[in-house]
């Protein structure tokens, strides 16, 4: 009777194992080291993501182009350049000659004229002047007047062949000082004649 009681149980085991290999119930242990499969499809490479950075063009900006000046060329109307002192501008016109008078320390200017044509010197201290026309006529006057002071007559005088010939006249003026005043040197080219005259001192001084 006791070979009856165990009887059971390893029947029951025997019938359990029959069916645990029937449903191929077992446990899969993973390998250590997976295996390589080999395999001529070439798989993806992923591409690393390229970031664009913007690189502005730079501004070229152009050197201030300097434009070289043409040089300015002295003239007989630039009458400034040639100041301090006195400047006489001597034009021709219809009706005669024309002094136009700067006197550079305080700018006065004004006109003498119109005159026979002729020649004129400023005395050496700047304040008179002496013209002597192409008939021969001598004038002065003190800078800052606006009219002449007729002196000498050179034709009526009979001293210089010029006038006495009917030549053309050809004067150089200059000064020499006085005791107490200015006198006037005519130099006259044509016939190398050279006379002195007096000048009156209400208008050389």
């Amino acid at each position: 009777m006791r070979i009856k009681q165990y009887s059971l149980p390893v029947v029951f085991i025997a019938i359990a194992t029959s069916l645990l290999h029937s449903c191929n119930l077992n446990v899969a242990v993973a390998p250590t080291t997976l295996p390589v499969i080999a395999s001529n499809t070439a798989m993806p490479v992923a591409s690393p993501t390229s970031t664009l950075t913007f690189t502005p063009t730079p501004t070229i900006t152009p050197f201030p182009t300097f434009i070289s000046m043409a040089a300015v060329t002295p003239t007989s109307t630039q009458q400034w350049l040639t100041c301090p002192g006195i400047v006489i501008k001597q034009t021709d016109t219809d009706k005669g000659d024309m002094l136009h008078i700067l006197r550079c320390e305080d700018g006065l200017e004004y006109d003498l004229g119109p005159l026979a044509k002729g020649w004129y010197a400023v005395g050496p201290n700047e304040k008179f002047l002496v013209y002597v026309t192409i008939d021969g006529v001598v004038y002065a006057s003190r800078i800052g007047d606006s009219y002449l002071n007729g002196l000498y007559n050179l034709a009526k005088e009979q001293i210089f062949t010029v006038f006495n010939k009917r030549v053309t006249p050809d004067f150089t003026i200059s000064f020499s000082d006085g005791i107490s005043s200015y006198r006037l040197i005519l130099l006259e080219k044509n016939y190398d004649q050279k006379r002195v005259y007096d000048l009156p001192t209400r208008i050389t001084h």
